[in-house]
C-alpha cells in the first residue's frame, strides 16, 4: 500500500531527525567541559543533573503509586510510595545544600527540555491527525507522533474524580454558587461545520460564569451502518476546531440517532455531565427557516412532516428537526427543570470583536423568573467583547393598572443595588395586554411547576407586603394564601375558589370592553387544548422593543411558555413575531429557583 509505505518513511525520517538533535545536544554538553579546560567547572551542574534525575524518578514513582495507576506495577518487594516521596525530598534538599544557584539553573534547564518535548509532541499529534484525515479511506492509520504517557494526566484524573466524589449529593447549590452549565445544540453540515455558529460565540461569552460547556450536534443516522462512527468522529473534530476559533473551552460530540429529535435532546440532557456538573442550561439557536421544515398538514390543521427522511435528505441534508419537534423539545426541557436559552444572532459579535462605544444589552423584565435574565446578561457583559464599551439597561415592563411606574422604578433600582449589578433602569408600560400571561403560569394550568407566576409589579408588591406584615406581626390574607419572600423558590401560589372566580371575572370585563381577548385564563374544567397565544400581543411587544431599543447590541427577554399552545405553528409564529426586525435577541426561560442573592 503506497499510503502505508509513505507514512512509514515519514515516521522514520522524524525519528532520524530526533536522533540527530539528541546526538548534537549531548556532544555540545560533553565538549563544553573539555573546551573550558577544567572539569571542575561543569561538575556542579552534572551533579545537579544526577540529583534531578534521581528526584524525578522518585517523584514519578510516588505519583503513579498515589493515583493507583493500573499500568504501574513495581516488582521490588519493599517498594513504598512513602520512601519514593522521601527520596524525592532528599534529592532536592541535597541539590540546594550543594549549590542553590546550580540547583535553580538545573531546574530551569529541565523545565525547558520538558516544554520542548511537550510542544514537539503536540505538533506531532497535529501532523498525525492531518495525515489521518487525508487518509480516511485507507484501511491502515498511521501515526507520526509519540505519546509518552504523561504522569500528570493521571494526577489530573485523580484530582478530578476526587473532587466529583466530594461534591456528589450537593447538586442544590446556593444561589450565589449557581452558574450556567451549558449544553449547546447546533445544526451541522456533513463535515461537522456549524450552520448557526452564533450559539458557539454566545456559549464562549458565557465563559465568565466558569461553568461546564458541552456542544452536541444531532444527526440522522445509525451506528449500524458501516463507517458511520468514523463520519461522526470526523464531524466532531471539525466541530471542535470551530469551538477553538471562538475560544470555547469544553467538550463536543456529534451523535447519530434514528429516534425523534426531542427524544435525542432529552437523552443528551439526562446523560451529559457527572453529578453536580451536569447541564442545567440548554442553549439553542432559533429555527429561522422553520416554515421550510413543514411539508404537509394533517386533518387537524397541525403542520407535520409525514416522511421522516425528508427532514434530513430532501431539505439539503441539514435539518435536525421539524417545527413540531422543536416545540416538543422546549416543553420537555421545561418539565425537566432545565433553563432554556433561544438565540437569534443575525449580527452577533464573535471572538476578537470589540463592541463600539455606546453599545447596550437591553433586558425587558416582565415576570419574576428568579433573576435569570439579569444574571445571564450580567455574565455576558463581563466578557472582554462587551466589558469595555457595553452597558446594561433594564426595562421593567408593567402589565397591570395596579403597577405604579415610579414605585416599580424605585424598587428595581434598589433591587439592582442589593445584588450589585450596575444598570440603567427604565419603566415601560404594556398595560391592558396579556403579555405577562404569555410568560407565566396560572393555577390549574398545564405549565411546569417552575414557570414564573408573578409579574414584576406583583413581585415587589409581595415583598413590600411581606415586610409590612412581618413588622406589624400580622398574618393571613384574603387573596393568595401564601406568597414566598424574595430569595425562596418561586412556587405556584395557591388560590382560593373565590379568589379564582373574582380573577376570572375581572378579565372577563376586559373582554367585554374589547381591550383584549382573555385566552390564557382557563377554567379548571376547561379543555387544555384551547390555550393559545395572541399574535397581536407579540406584535405590540415587538413594536415596543424596536421603539425603545433601536440600536441595542443585544435584547434579552423571556421565552413564551410553549405549554400554552396546542399547535407548534402558533408558538413559532409568536416567537418569530418577537424576533421581527431585531438583529440579536436572546429568549430565556428559568426553572423557578432564585439565581440572584444579596449575599456575596
Amino acid at each position: 500500500d503506497g499510503n502505508v509505505s509513505l507514512a512509514s518513511e515519514k515516521s522514520e525520517d522524524i525519528e532520524f531527525e530526533n536522533s540527530k538533535r539528541a546526538v548534537w545536544f549531548t556532544w555540545a554538553i560533553a565538549s563544553l567541559g573539555t573546551l573550558l579546560g577544567n572539569i571542575d567547572h561543569i561538575t556542579p551542574i552534572l551533579t545537579m543533573f544526577f540529583l534531578m534525575m534521581y528526584g524525578g524518578i522518585n517523584l514519578c514513582c510516588f505519583l503513579l503509586a498515589w493515583v493507583d495507576s493500573p499500568g504501574f506495577r513495581p516488582q521490588f518487594r519493599y517498594f513504598s510510595k512513602r520512601t519514593a516521596l522521601i527520596g524525592f525530598a532528599w534529592s532536592l534538599t541535597l541539590a540546594f545544600l550543594i549549590s542553590w544557584v546550580m540547583a535553580l539553573l538545573a531546574m530551569l534547564l529541565l523545565f525547558t527540555i520538558f516544554k520542548y518535548i511537550d510542544i514537539s509532541a503536540q505538533q506531532s499529534s497535529i501532523l498525525a491527525q492531518q495525515s489521518s484525515s487525508r487518509n480516511t479511506n485507507s484501511k491502515t492509520k498511521s501515526s507520526s507522533g509519540t505519546n509518552w504517557g504523561d504522569v500528570f494526566d493521571s494526577v489530573k484524573y485523580k484530582i478530578t474524580t476526587a473532587i466529583l466524589a466530594r461534591v456528589t449529593g450537593t447538586e442544590n447549590f446556593h444561589a450565589k454558587n449557581w452558574r450556567p452549565q451549558l449544553l449547546t445544540f447546533v445544526d451541522t453540515d456533513d463535515e461537522g461545520t456549524p450552520l448557526s455558529s452564533e450559539v458557539l460565540a454566545l456559549a464562549a461569552q458565557f465563559r465568565g460564569g466558569r461553568g461546564l460547556n458541552i456542544v452536541v450536534s444531532i444527526k440522522h443516522g445509525s451506528y449500524l451502518q458501516k463507517g458511520a462512527f468514523d463520519i461522526s468522529k470526523r464531524c466532531s473534530e471539525n466541530l471542535k476546531k470551530c469551538m477553538e476559533k471562538e475560544r470555547l473551552q469544553g467538550f463536543c460530540e456529534v451523535v447519530l440517532t434514528l429516534s425523534h429529535f426531542e427524544e435525542a435532546v432529552w437523552s443528551a440532557v439526562m446523560h451529559s455531565g457527572l453529578g453536580p456538573v451536569s447541564p442545567n442550561t440548554v442553549l439553542m439557536s432559533w429555527m429561522s427557516d422553520w416554515r421550510r421544515r413543514v411539508n404537509s398538514i394533517d386533518g387537524d390543521g397541525e403542520d407535520l412532516l409525514t416522511d421522516e427522511s425528508s427532514i434530513y435528505f430532501e431539505n439539503e441534508n441539514i435539518h435536525a428537526c421539524s417545527a413540531s419537534e422543536f416545540v416538543s423539545t422546549l416543553k420537555g426541557l421545561g418539565n425537566m427543570e432545565r433553563a432554556v436559552c433561544i438565540l437569534k444572532g443575525k449580527k452577533f459579535p464573535r471572538c476578537g470583536d470589540i463592541m463600539p462605544i455606546g453599545s447596550t444589552i437591553d433586558i425587558y423584565w416582565v415576570v419574576d423568573d428568579g433573576g435569570l435574565c439579569l444574571l445571564l446578561s450580567y455574565i455576558i457583559s463581563r466578557n472582554s467583547i462587551w466589558r469595555r464599551n457595553a452597558n446594561l439597561q433594564v426595562f421593567a415592563v408593567t402589565t397591570t393598572e395596579e403597577d405604579n411606574q415610579s414605585e416599580v422604578e424605585l424598587a428595581v433600582v434598589e433591587f439592582l443595588q442589593q445584588i450589585r449589578i450596575n444598570a440603567t433602569v427604565h419603566v415601560v408600560s404594556m398595560q391592558n395586554t396579556e403579555l405577562a400571561d404569555d410568560f407565566r403560569a396560572h393555577a390549574f394550568g398545564v405549565c411546569p411547576g417552575g414557570a414564573p407566576t408573578l409579574t414584576i409589579g406583583e413581585k415587589f408588591r409581595s415583598v413590600r407586603d411581606d415586610v409590612i406584615s412581618s413588622s406589624s406581626s400580622m398574618s393571613g390574607g384574603q387573596g393568595f394564601q401564601s406568597i414566598l419572600p424574595l430569595g425562596d423558590r418561586a412556587c405556584l401560589p395557591t388560590r382560593s375558589a373565590n379568589s379564582f372566580d373574582s380573577f376570572k371575572n375581572t378579565n372577563a370585563d376586559y373582554h367585554n370592553d374589547g381591550k383584549f381577548q382573555s385566552s390564557n385564563i382557563i377554567d379548571p374544567s376547561g379543555d387544555p387544548s384551547q390555550r393559545f397565544l395572541i399574535l397581536e400581543t407579540a406584535q405590540m411587544f415587538n413594536n415596543l422593543i424596536r421603539q425603545r431599543s433601536p440600536s441595542a447590541s443585544l435584547v434579552v427577554t423571556h421565552l413564551p411558555l410553549p405549554h400554552k399552545v396546542a399547535k407548534a405553528n402558533e408558538f413559532m409564529e409568536y416567537v418569530d413575531t418577537l424576533f421581527k426586525g431585531v438583529d440579536n435577541m436572546l429568549l430565556i426561560q428559568g426553572t423557578g429557583v432564585e439565581y440572584l442573592t444579596t449575599v456575596a
